[in-house]
């Protein structure tokens, strides 16, 4: 009998520090104002392994508050015969005296144990504190949420009970682990950079920095095959893409039999699929092809639908372009569809995406931007990130840092602005991410971009002899992409902040600016000077240009309320008059813009000349000038472009001031565009390729609607239409209730509507304890709705997110995505676009048909264009519009094919109106529909719910 040998762990270096990983529960998170601890979780980890753990609940001897209890699930019982802290604070003391304390926000939980230290009479501890959440924002660039739940999920450490604090404290643990060990594995160079960046972060978080900085003196760490050094910054190396092409003929799998070889065990066999594959390869192999529609439902793999049958048809030599509407699709087809694609295809399809310049980070800008040691701890902190980023990133797309301050300015000095801005000289030229990114496009099969980017560049992704395949996806968002692309801003208080910071820059002042750069050099002294005089020529016509439009569109307008907002629609004629390039006011703006760009592009000459005189922070400086300039020159674009489309389009287009009056000062904004894409997609996109195909889950308001084909500007009869359901078993799946005694919508002040809402809002989720999105047409409803919800007990039950209060719509539907029992209120943005599929939402309540507003300054002028065309504007755009964003909405309940949910209508205009018949005919043909009284509804929604919860 073999004699089974006990495993041992590996050997602990017990010369490494010690450090104890501590949570605290509180009944709230001031210990100044009375709060007090209910637990402690604390682990005792060296070299990587745990040596000890200690855990206690203590007595408060006060209340635990309601929303504590229902966060951590610790009870007064729970607590009754615990120890007091008192009890234990010599324990606590001895176990974290020598060690190094750690916590997932350590400038909470080390602050509130020392105050509780210092009231149960011992010294508060000096020992080093660290946190683990600013080490995971530059230890972890990418990681789409930095709460501990969130990061352990990423990283699969297990974490059984968030907001117990032993299992945060194990959490943070196994977290702490893992960032020592990213720590350990960062490049010498990378790590020397963040130290020398005199980090501001919470305790001696930076010194875990330095510590590992100085064991590389007598420990080095050779560079890992994956990286290189490029002129002092670490990046990630390039995988070159596979570019020998088989000439071998290969055979479209037309069969079932046929594709399920092809897939193996790598992809299921979908019928639906299989059929939408086999139409769109008939359609473009034929030889008379024609554009193409497919509506193919929620479930059906429209992705991989529309790229096997095109892969097929386009092999050896034809390319195909992709365009989404959004950046994360994107990102989705790009990493899931075309991996999923190579494994099954007997050759390589290559890919790359595609976006605009300011989605890419500048490498020679950004280096620049180190030499300057920042104040701010936000652009510190996201330098760092960045440092770190670039060991993984080969694409150098900053949509992949998950950043929400990306509107920051420092930002507008490290985006860049084009391969044409680079100089081919510049040490970072060959290895900069656009310059590498048009090299791949030259090799590509498959193109990924977005719908505004296709409708800019659509001659450059397209070819006029090869004509590639061009698929939109998600193509009800094309025409709304092209109107967005065509409307602009003129925002005079964004011009002049950018002036007041370029006037800073070559004015005499306390800090460096352009002035002392060019002391010494007396024909750079003299284009500062002239750029001095000609920004305050700048700054005069700007001031003139807003006078001009004040008199002649606002003096009528009485403003007399503070903080009220004003939007003045614009008389076209009058306006076109007023910007005439000609005109005294124009010619003066675009004499000194154009002034101040030329004496700048001086300067950069003479910069460039003398290459090796300059310092980092010389460089950094004329960087900043040239962002801020970029505002002016976007100005100066802006006026240009509101010129063309007033002499061109005229008739289809509108104009408006937005002004807003307070105490202090009044801000005013030129905005317009053209309010209709027609003829425009025939005249600048499709010539450039072969016969498009458009797809979407949801495309069509009724079988018999006009409104896709003109927002698409197609021919009817010319195009092959092909609507595939989904195969979701949405009879026995799901519900679609709608309340018959529901009072008609009201405005915003109407206080009995509202209060039905938050009543009904309250009764479907008091009990439903799951997942709730509640979907409104106005962020103003929003706002009236959460304040009648905080004044109920729904507070202390669950977690209320509400766009706009307690979040913009990123942060709160990360949240919202791994909640188990929140509440969402949010408007517009939320009824596409959104995907949570499983229990992440099982009730959907739709608060209002979603009509847009008849009252907002396009859709007015949009259907006053229409009536001039003799259309009817409620049944050519209103209806269907509404028609297809209702579908849109109730699509987000059901996204897998084991999803269960219920969705909730208190829109009684679906029953009483006519055009509701033709809405509710439109849902039938996926969703069982039930009308009922709100009490009956509740109560039906409530049982449906338990069922299959």
């Amino acid at each position: 009998m073999q004699k089974k040998t006990k495993r041992r762990s590996p050997k602990r270096d017990r010369t490494a520090p010690i450090y104890s990983v501590v949570d605290l529960e509180t009944t709230g998170t001031s210990v100044n104002h009375g709060d007090r601890i209910i637990q402690v979780g604390c682990v005792l980890v060296q070299d990587g392994q745990v040596i000890n753990r200690f855990e206690t609940k203590i007595n408060p001897r006060e209340r635990i508050p309601r929303a504590v209890v229902q966060l951590t699930g610790i009870q007064e019982r729970d607590v009754r015969k615990a120890p007091l802290f008192e009890d234990v604070a010599g324990t606590i003391y001895s176990l974290l005296t020598g060690t190094i304390f750690v916590a997932h926000n350590v400038n909470f939980d080390f602050p509130f144990l020392n105050a509780e230290l210092e009231r149960a009479g011992y010294p508060p501890l000096s020992i080093k504190a660290i946190d683990t959440v600013t080490l995971s924002q530059i230890l972890l660039p990418t990681a789409k949420s930095f709460r501990l739940r969130d990061l352990t999920s990423s990283l699969q450490i297990e974490h059984d009970h968030p907001h117990s604090a032993v299992s945060d404290a194990e959490a943070t643990t196994g977290l702490l682990v893992d960032l020592l060990k990213r720590v350990h594995d960062l490049p010498t160079v990378t790590l020397d950079q963040l130290v020398q960046m005199k980090l501001d972060l919470p305790q001696q978080t930076a010194d875990v920095l330095a510590a590992e900085l100085d064991r590389r003196r007598t420990h080095p760490q050779p560079l890992s095959e994956d990286l290189f050094v490029s002129h002092g910054l670490v990046l990630h190396k390039q995988r070159p893409l596979a570019v020998e092409k088989s000439t071998a003929k290969v055979r479209y799998p037309a069969t079932r039999r046929a594709k399920e070889k092809l897939f193996q065990d790598q992809l299921d066999f979908r019928p639906v699929q299989a059929k939408m594959m086999n139409s769109i390869y008939n359609n473009y192999t034929h030889d008379e092809p024609k554009n193409m529609v497919v509506e193919a439902g929620t479930g059906s793999g429209k992705t991989l639908g529309y790229l096997l049958p095109l892969a097929y048809a386009a092999f050896p030599d034809k390319r195909i372009v992709v365009s989404t509407a959004t950046n994360l699709l994107q990102e989705q087809v790009d990493s899931q569809a075309v991996r999923q694609l190579n494994r099954v295809l007997p050759f390589t399809v290559n890919s790359v995406v595609v976006k605009g310049n300011q989605h890419y980070i500048d490498l020679a800008k950004f280096v620049h931007s180190l030499s300057v040691i920042e104040d701010s701890k936000l652009v510190q902190l996201i330098k760092a990130k960045i440092l770190v980023w670039l060991l993984q990133t080969t694409t150098g797309d900053l949509d992949e840092l998950n950043l929400t301050a990306t509107h920051s300015p420092y930002f507008t000095e490290i985006r860049h602005r084009g391969v044409r801005t680079l100089n081919p000289k510049s040490e970072f030229y060959k290895d900069d991410f656009l310059v590498r990114r048009d090299q791949r496009l030259a090799q590509a099969d498959v193109i990924i971009t977005n719908h505004s980017y296709l409708v800019a560049h659509a001659e450059l992704l397209g070819d006029g002899t090869r004509r590639p395949y061009l698929v939109v996806d998600e193509a009800q968002h094309l025409s709304r992409n092209i109107l967005r692309q065509s409307r602009r801003q003129f925002n005079f208080q964004q011009i002049r902040a950018a002036v007041h910071i370029l006037d800073g820059l070559v004015n005499n002042g306390s800090e460096r600016n352009l002035v002392n750069i060019f002391a010494d050099h007396p024909l750079g002294s003299y284009n500062v000077e002239l750029l001095r005089e000609d920004l305050q020529h700048v700054s005069e016509a700007v001031n003139q240009f807003q006078q001009a439009l004040y008199r002649q569109f606002m003096q009528q307008t009485s403003t007399n309320a503070e903080n009220e907002l004003i939007e003045q629609p614009l008389e076209n004629e009058q306006l076109e008059q007023l910007l005439d390039i000609g005109g005294p006011v124009m010619m003066e703006l675009e004499q000194a813009l154009g002034s101040v760009q030329l004496h700048f592009s001086a300067l950069r000459h003479i910069f460039g000349q003398q290459a090796g005189r300059w310092l980092p922070s010389d460089r950094y400086l004329m960087s900043q000038f040239q962002s801020q300039l970029t505002t002016l020159v976007d100005a100066d674009t802006t006026l240009n472009s509101f010129n063309e489309t007033l002499r061109q389009r005229g008739d289809e287009a509108a104009f408006w001031l937005t002004i807003r009056q307070s105490a202090e000062h009044s801000t005013m904004v030129l905005r317009g565009g053209l309010l209709s894409a027609n003829h425009f997609l025939t005249e600048q996109v499709y010539p450039y390729f072969a016969q498009p195909l458009f797809v979407g889950a949801t495309l069509f308001s009724s079988s018999r609607s006009q409104y896709l084909y003109q927002q698409l500007d197609l021919d009817r009869r010319g195009t092959l239409t092909k609507r595939f359901a989904s195969p979701f078993d949405y009879q026995h799946h799901s519900k679609v209730l709608i309340a018959k005694d529901a009072p008609l919508p009201g405005n915003q002040k109407n206080a009995d509507y509202v209060h039905y809402l938050a009543r009904t809002i309250y009764d479907l989720t008091k009990d439903s304890n799951c997942q709730t999105m509640v979907l409104f047409n106005s962020l103003l409803m929003v706002d009236q709705v959460y304040s009648q919800l905080r004044e109920t007990d729904l507070f202390n039950q669950r977690d209320i997110l509400a766009q706009g209060i307690t979040g913009s719509r990123e942060k709160i539907l990360k949240q919202f995505s791994t909640g188990e029992n929140a509440l969402l209120l949010g408007a517009a943005s939320f009824w596409e676009g959104v995907d949570l599929p499983d229990t992440a939402l099982e009730l959907l309540i739709i608060t209002r048909l979603p009509f847009d507003s008849p009252d907002e300054i396009m859709n007015r002028a949009y259907n006053s264009l229409l009536k001039r065309q003799g259309k009817n504007p409620f049944y050519q755009s209103e209806l269907p519009k509404a028609t297809m964003r209702l579908r849109q909405g109730i699509g987000r309940l059901i996204r897998s094919e084991h999803d269960t949910g219920v969705a909730v209508i208190l829109d009684p205009r679906l029953l009483t109106r006519r055009y509701g018949q033709t809405m509710m005919k439109n849902l039938e043909r996926d969703y069982p529909l039930t009308v009922l009284p709100t009490a009956q509804l509740v109560q039906t929604a409530n049982n449906f719910i338990k069922k299959h919860h």
